[in-house]
Order: C-alpha cells, then structure tokens, then sequence
C-alpha cells in the first residue's frame, strides 16, 4: 500500500463493519475468485512496483516468464489509488449499483439506473465466452493477472489491523468482494461502449413529423430535413484526405496577439508532405430510401432522451447526449524540426474527484510502455512504448439501427411482432434489482429479432428495438487496445487497432517518422440497405445481416499511414471525404471545430516550414480558449452592423464586440473571474442569430430542430447559409426571407437590448463571470466514484488528460492529469499529497515529465514495493493462439428464437463471429441476470439533472 495511504484511522474500524455486510450488495451473480492463478509462471514472480514524486506507479517483472506478472502489479496499484472507483464501475457493468447506494433520492433513481445499465448489453453472449472466442490465452492470462492484482489488495487490506478501505466503503456499509476476470473485463466494456456508438435516428423522425406538420407536405419537410441532417457535406474536413475543390474556413488570429508560434495571414494551400503510405477512403454516403417513424415520433424520442438522461452525465443544455470527445494531432517526421514524429492528444471524458483516468508505466520481458488509461483498464490507451506514441479519439459514427417493430400484445399468451409477413413471439426475461434500502424490484426484458426493446408502446401497436453493430464483439476491442500498446511501427498498429469493433479512432506518431490514423468500427452500409439509414427502419421488413455491415477488420473502413499533408488532425470528425455516420451527419460539416487545428498546423507551415514540440503545447492552449463560433461568424454579424443604424449604446457594444480577441478567457486566476465585455456581448448574440436566421423557415420545429442547428462540433447550416458561393453543399430553403443582414442586426439589438437590463453601466462594463466546472465525484458514467471534490477550474475545451510526445532515441514525453493520480480517501476523510497535486499545474498549463527510461524512474523514485506473484503450473495457455479468424463468418445457432454460439477452432488470428441470430446480427441468448453489459454508447452515464449544461 502506498505510504500517503497508511495514515492512522479515526474513523469507524474496518473490523465493526459487519462481515456480512457483502451479502446485501446483489453481488451474488458476481461471486468470488478463484485463487488459483490461470496463467502459466514456473517459479514466483518479483513484481516491483515505484512510486514517483506524483505518486504514479512504474511497474516492472522483467525477469517474469510472460507478461502477466507486470499486469499483476498494475492491478494491484490501480486498486491502492481508485478500489471505490473500481468497485462503481464493476457495479455500473452488472446493474447493482441500488445494491449498495440504496433506490436513491428525487434526483438519482439508482434502481432506473440498473435496470438501463442491464439493457445496455442484454441478451448478449457473456464476457467468459466473448473472452474465450476473442482473445488469445496470453491475453486472458493477463486479464486474469490483473484481476488477480486487484484482489491481492482487497485481501491485504482485510486481513490487516491497520489498513483500511476508502472512505465510501464504510460510509455504505459494505466491503468489496473479491473481483472476477468478468468484473475486471466489464469495467471496460460497460464505459468504453460511451465513446462508440448512439442514436439520434429518434429525434430525426421527431423533426421530420414537426416538419411534416409544419409545412403540410412531406416533399418540403424532406428538404428542409436535409438542411440539418444532410448526410454529406463534401466540406467536411477529415483525417486522411483533405477536401481538395471545397472551401475550408480560413485561419483568424486569437489572444492578445498571434498564437505562440503561428503566424497570421491567407488560407495555405492543401500540399502533399513527406512520403506517403497506404491509405484506404472507401465511400458509405446516406442515399435515402425507406423510412418508418413510430406513430408517436416525439414521444418516444422524448422516452428515449430520458433513458439516456438516467444513465448519462454532463448533458449538454439541448439535452443532446454527445458532449463529450476528444481531440488529437499526429506530425510526420518529414515536417518537424527535429525530424521526430510528434503526437499530441487530449481525451475529454469530464473533470472528477478522482479523475476517470489513470497514469502508470508497465515494464515487462519484452516491453515498456508508459502513460494513462481509463481506471480499470489493464492496459494503456495514451502515451507510448519504445517505438511509438499512441492516442485515441471517439468516432462518433452509425454503430446502431432503430428498426420501429409492429407489435400484438396478446392476454392469453406471448406478444408478437410482425416480419415479412409473419409472427414471432417477443421473447421476454425477468429480471431482479436488489436495492439496500428497499424492497427488490422485479423487471421484464424484451427482445425481438432485431435486439433488445427499448421503447414499448402497446396503444400504437409498436415498439422500437435496436440493433448495435459491436453487441457481443467487446472484448475485440478489449483486444485491440491491448496489443496497440505493444506496436512496433504504424503497419502492426493498423493491424491491432483495426479489430476493434467499436466506434473509435486510434493515432500512432512512430520512432521511425511514421505515423498512422485509424477509423475503427462496424457499420451499417448505407449504400446498400433499403432504408434511410439517418431514421428508423421498418421492422417489419428489414433487419441488418452480417453482409449489410461495413468491417474495419475486414478493410472496409478508413484509414491512412503517413497521409498526404503529413500530419492528422482529429477532434471526432469525419474519417475521410465520402463517409458518412448516418443520423449524426449533422456533426460534420463544412464548420467543423478540427479544422481550427488544422488551420494552426498549416499557418505553422507556411511561416516556418516544420512544427516542433513546443508548437503542439500551444495548440492545447489555443483550442482550450478559442470560441469556435465567433472565429467563423464574428465578422459576418459585425459586417451587417457596419451601415446599421444602431443607438449609442449599440454603437458601444459594436466596438466592444470589435475589440474582443475570440479568445474566451477570463481576467482572474487561474483563467476564472470575469470575461470581457466583447465575449458578453457575442455570448448573448449567438443563440439570437440561430433564432432570427431559422425560427420562421422552420416554425413549430425549430424546437427540436435547434438540436442540430447549435451543434458544439460546429454549426454546419448555418455556415452554409452565410457562405453560399463558397460552400459546396448548397441549402434547400431561403432563410430570414433572404435578408440575412436584417437577421443579423435584429438578433444583436435582441441581446443588448437584454444585457442593457441585466447590467449598470456603460456596455465596456458588461462583462460576465466565467463558467467554472468543479471536480465532483459524478464520474462521466453516473456513478459517485468518490466522496469528496478537489476543486474547481475555468471551463475550458480540453482534454481530461494531455499528453505530448517526441518520439527518437533521445524521446521527449509530458502530460498532466487533475486533480492528481491517487483517489483514496481514508475513513477520517484524509487524502494523500498525491491527491490534487497536478490540479494547479493543469490551470496554469504546466506539464509534468512523463517517465519512462529506467534510469529517470529510478532517479523520481519516493518509495518502493515488491510483490510475489505465486507460480502456477503451466498448462499450455501461454500460447498466442486465439479460439477463432478474423474474417465475417456466422458461427451460430438459433434455437427457439435465442442464439447459441458454437465452438471454433484455433487459428491465428482473432475471429468475427456473427453471434446474434442467423438473420439480423446482434440477437439475444438467454439471459444471465446481472452479466448484461454494455450498450448504448452514448447514454450510459448518470448525472440526472432538469437542467444540464
């Protein structure tokens, strides 16, 4: 246990917290482990774990005989800094969360909550036997010596008079139980399935029923229906080609002055840079075809938002549940100064005490790999090993089909459903919470032939199921992020990352000067279906077969090695120029918030000709601070005002607006305090702007329709509308009766017209205090990870976490992660040094090293520890042979409705199996109670707020 931890107790002993108290957490599904190790290791193994001065644990077993004894050890670490953390997100994989915090209050419904964790994977296969056909036997051999970790520090702080578990432990009145392999595995499938897949096919259908209604007419609903989902928008900037006949927005200085190491001036040219490699853009373009909205569009959707809002954290103020992202930048080696490829990346998953989050370096026989992961992954998914740097972002693409199901529910017997003309039975199970403060709650699940139901609307006779192109395929990508870690080029990356069949993008910068961009998923193809695949589907005729899907795995996805400019830029935008993500085309688009990155790389170019280290640091800066909006559409709004005729006081807040930089940072510390009057004033005009320009085009729909008109990623239409002879994608209706200037002015007076009431004064004192966003305990997936907060910080737009890497024989690395890498609270509510010491270095972007080298580990050294992991007698798992290929094949039976999964043989590499039913794909077996896992992507995360920002 980390010395910051052995701090004397005050606080109620571990030894009076009943021994029984396990019992009533619902963790029966869960159970104890096994001691006996399942992996191969003839003698005992030294693990050595040492801390640094920011508590980060470096972890080495060079001598062991496989890897697994470093995994040991990481398992171990991760449970002495975050076993509360852990214990939530096992809770939030299997639904028991009630189980120990109770049914909750009026603002968290813990036993909703179960009930929408459990549907996100029901009815799939279970993680022992996605594990078994998935991985290879080293690779469950390592998932085990993790577990195996863990579970060595539950049993040291149990057996121990000194030692005590986290504060929350106690103040819940239980202590965890020993982990399972399924456990440690389904911390990553049930939070990693966030950042893949989600669905707005129902608020498509909402707005194209208000539009239907609007207009009378379903031809001008369609038209206007594309002005905001438009499938493609061949301005779209993307991470392999870049549009080269399209207008890409210019670059605009920022900040008191040019941003550090870029110069203003004109738009660069797109250039090829450095050499190039292989790279694959296949096209998946939204064609149209077929759609069916449920009879009762908006209702449902409404159901469907609120099932996500019970699961989901931080959403944002229009209720649409896809704040969060991440952004990245991979530099060829060709066009740095140092000639070393340069990778800079920044996940955002939220701020939280303790961060969602991770950091260690992991030493084994044949590896070193340092850097941070979500807590609980025994593996690192930013930072870099001997060879290259790896980073990853969310795809945001089509990972899930609503298909609307035409149901008979029947009092006598089972409820149907409706296909190609005949019935089948909607199949059911019951399912049980157990709430610690109540009585347990009794559930029933329901199935059809597309995937679990999640909406049932027996006055209509419909229903709404949906199918999810990864379901029962997670511990693919479980596999991918593992052997990425352990890439030796951007070749072998391509090829480990590419299994992954979540909706993802993973980045490599290579020691070789190579570097790598990767489109990951599994995707409906929408050139070949029958229907629109932007709305729901009509489950009475169609369903998804493995044929109609589009593989990463199989080379049907986007992808680039050494890409023409010679470098990727990503902040979860489109792939490559002809594909398109279905029902989210309306997050990429001509205005996209990567192109503000691309727009620094090539300024940087143009003045300098390379890029160096320093530069991605500034990049951080620049995007944390830049307002997206007011660098595109600022000078549009000041344009019309120029022959306006404005009052005095509009004349004031004119040149206010004028005068302000975009840069939207306050004048306190710590970036807090108050903003300037200019970003006031262009704060107040924006949602005016969108009001006036589409609010009369779009009438009773401009409600749900503002969803996708004042999208974070960029505002797609509306750049569109005051762009016209630049923008390729022209619009299908005139907005503002054609007089946009007119609009412009109107929404400016609106706002000052406001904030002349809200402040005193003149309107240079108009200055608005910044946003702050506190690190609570609300992990980005629902659940109080913690039982305290390490502050607060100025809202910015930046990663959780930020890494940058030089990578050559001398490498350079920083990062920093807040509040601090150790998230244990002891029973008396002390915290260690390590608990928010990186908090302050975050505000002041500062960076710490991160360490690698032995000898610079060895030197940052505070303590160590050793740990033996017993030998186990081999058994002929440490072999690297999975249970199955890597092509598409069915490998599956259907018996009375539900899926059985049939045994294959060994092969060299990883197998795609189609384990839902022979017809539609995702399927459903028979349900094992709390083993449903992930789903949903998107929704998954808790944070139940009327109001959200």
């Amino acid at each position: 246990m980390p010395a910051q931890h052995q701090q004397s107790r005050q606080h109620l002993s571990r030894r009076t917290l009943l021994k029984t108290g396990a019992a009533v957490t619902g963790m029966t599904s869960i159970g104890a482990v096994e001691t006996e190790l399942a992996y191969a290791q003839e003698d005992d193994a030294t693990v050595t774990i040492r801390r640094d001065d920011y508590g980060v644990p470096h972890i080495y077993a060079r001598d062991a005989d496989s890897r697994a004894p470093v995994f040991y050890g990481f398992g171990y670490a991760t449970a002495a800094d975050r076993l509360y953390q852990l214990e939530l997100y096992r809770r939030y994989y299997h639904g028991t969360v009630a189980a120990v915090l109770g049914a909750g209050d009026g603002d968290t419904d813990w036993v909703q909550f179960d009930i929408e964790a459990r549907r996100n994977t029901a009815g799939e296969p279970s993680l022992d036997e996605q594990a078994a056909e998935q991985l290879t036997a080293d690779q469950r051999a390592v998932l085990q010596a993790f577990t195996d970790g863990i579970n060595r520090y539950i049993t040291e702080v149990r057996d121990s008079e000194d030692l005590e578990f986290h504060q929350a432990f106690q103040e819940h009145g239980f202590e965890p139980e020993e982990f399972t392999t399924t456990d440690a595995a389904g911390m990553f499938v049930a939070s990693m399935a966030y950042f893949s897949g989600f669905q707005l096919e129902t608020l498509s259908a909402t707005v194209l029923e208000a539009l239907t209604q609007e207009t009378g007419s379903q031809q001008r609903a369609m038209e206007l229906f594309e002005d905001l989902q438009w499938g493609n928008d061949p301005g779209c900037p993307t991470s392999t080609v870049q549009p080269s006949d399209a207008y890409s927005p210019p670059y605009t200085d920022v900040g008191t002055g040019p941003t550090p190491n870029v110069v203003g001036g004109q738009e660069t040219d797109r250039v090829t840079r450095g050499a190039s490699g292989p790279s694959v853009t296949p096209s998946n373009l939204v064609t149209g075809g077929d759609y069916t909205p449920p009879t009762d569009a908006e209702g449902m959707h409404e159901d469907e938002i609120e099932r996500m809002r019970t699961l989901a954290s931080g959403l944002d103020s229009l209720g649409l549940p896809i704040k969060y992202g991440s952004n990245a930048l991979a530099v060829q080696g060709d066009i740095t100064a140092s000639g070393d490829a340069l990778l800079m990346g920044g996940p955002q998953m939220g701020f939280n005490t303790p961060s969602i989050m991770y950091e260690a370096s992991l030493h084994g026989p044949d590896f070193d790999v340092a850097g941070v992961t979500v807590t609980g992954y025994p593996f690192i998914m930013f930072g870099h090993n001997r060879n290259g740097a790896m980073t990853s972002t969310a795809g945001i693409d089509n990972c899930i089909q609503m298909f609307t199901e035409s149901i008979t529910t029947n009092s006598s017997g089972p409820d149907t459903y409706t296909f190609q003309g005949e019935e089948y039975e909607v199949e059911t199970a019951e399912q049980t919470i157990t709430v610690a403060d109540g009585e347990d709650v009794t559930y029933t699940e329901r199935f059809t032939r597309h995937g679990v139901v999640t909406q049932w609307d027996p006055d209509n006779g419909e229903a709404l199921a949906q199918t999810k192109s990864y379901a029962g395929r997670h511990m693919n990508c479980w596999r991918a992020f593992y052997e990425c870690q352990f890439a030796t080029d951007a070749e072998e990356f391509r090829e480990s990352a590419q299994r992954c069949d979540y909706a993802l993008n993973f980045m490599w910068a290579g020691k070789d000067g190579d570097i790598a961009y990767v489109h990951l998923g599994r995707y409906p193809d929408s050139e070949a279906v029958d229907w629109d695949t932007r709305l729901p589907a009509d489950g009475t005729q169609y369903e998804l077969t493995s044929a109609d899907y589009l593989r990463a795995a199989n080379g049907d996805v986007p992808y680039s090695i050494n890409p023409d400019p010679g470098y990727s830029a990503q902040w979860n935008n489109k792939p490559a120029p002809d594909w398109n993500n279905g029902d989210l085309s309306y997050s990429w688009s001509t205005d996209h918030r990567v192109q503000r990155i691309i727009n620094l790389v090539e300024q940087r170019l143009a003045q300098e000709g390379t890029v160096d280290y320093e530069f991605l640091k500034a990049v951080i800066y620049d995007i944390s601070f830049t307002d997206l909006r007011s660098i595109r559409y600022k000078d549009h709004l000041l344009d019309a005002l120029a022959h306006a005729d404005l009052s005095s006081t509009e004349q004031q807040a004119r040149d206010e607006l004028a005068l302000w930089d975009h840069f939207a940072q306050a004048n306190g510390e710590d970036n807090e305090g108050r903003h300037s009057a200019g970003y006031t004033i262009w704060d107040a005009t924006f949602p005016y702007i969108l009001e006036e320009v589409f609010s009369e085009a779009f009438g009773s729909a401009y409600g749900p329709a503002s969803y996708f008109l004042d999208y974070d990623y960029g505002r797609g239409t509306l750049m569109r509308v005051l762009n016209p002879a630049e923008t390729v994608l022209p619009t299908q209706a005139e907005y503002a009766d054609g007089d946009i200037t007119d609009a412009l002015i109107s929404a400016f007076r609106t706002a000052v017209s406001e904030l002349a009431t809200q402040y005193d004064g003149e309107p240079e004192t108009w200055r608005q205090e910044a946003a702050l966003h506190e690190f609570d305990n609300l992990a980005l997936f629902g659940m109080p990870i913690g039982v305290t907060s390490a502050g607060n910080t100025a809202l910015l737009n930046r990663g959780t976490e930020n890494h940058v890497v030089r990578l050559s024989d001398d490498p350079k690395a920083e990062n920093i992660l807040p509040p601090g890498n150790d998230g244990y609270v002891a029973p008396d509510d002390t915290t260690g040094e390590h608990y928010d010491d990186q908090l302050a270095m975050f505000e002041n972007f500062e960076y710490k090293e991160l360490l690698f080298a032995d000898a610079e580990i060895e030197s940052a050294t505070t303590e160590t520890r050793e740990l033996t992991m017993p030998a186990s007698p081999a058994d002929g798992v440490t072999d690297d042979t999975p249970t199955s290929e890597g092509t598409e094949t069915d490998k599956s039976t259907v018996v009375g409705g539900a899926t059985t999964p049939v045994e294959t043989t060994g092969s060299d590499t990883a197998t795609e199996t189609n384990t839902g039913t022979a017809a539609s794909g995702p399927g459903f077996t028979t349900l094992t109670g709390t083993t449903a896992v992930l789903g949903t992507a998107l929704a998954w995360l808790y944070r139940q707020n009327d109001t959200t920002s």
